[in-house]
């Protein structure tokens, strides 16, 4: 992350892979993943880790409903809602989070 304004995470690659399984998802985090929202169609574009530690920092944001306060991401100019198909907020520093980009 470059920057966060309140609302949005500025983006940008470190060029590092973080391995994640999405078998090993609960059947209500893989639904949660991959629902659509109700106003709009929407569908996961991409998925990007995070340091979890910066998440741990966010004021007035949740990652599961209701949601308070959506977290944003801007990659390439381009903004998506974003949250983590599974959190665990207990990892440690230099742990980082995937979560899901979707527009």
């Amino acid at each position: 992350m470059a920057s966060y304004d309140g609302n949005t995470a500025i983006l940008q690659p470190k060029g590092m892979t973080v391995p994640f399984d999405f078998s090993a998802l609960t059947p209500e985090e893989f639904q949660l993943a991959t629902q659509k929202n109700r106003r709009d169609l929407v569908e996961i574009r991409g998925l990007v880790a995070l340091e979890t530690h910066w998440m741990l920092d966010l004021q007035n944001v949740t990652f599961r409903p209701p949601y308070r306060k959506p977290l944003g991401v801007k990659m390439g100019g381009i903004w998506y809602f974003a949250w983590p198909p599974r959190w665990d907020g207990t990892l440690g520093i230099g742990a980082h989070t995937v979560i899901t980009l979707v527009r």
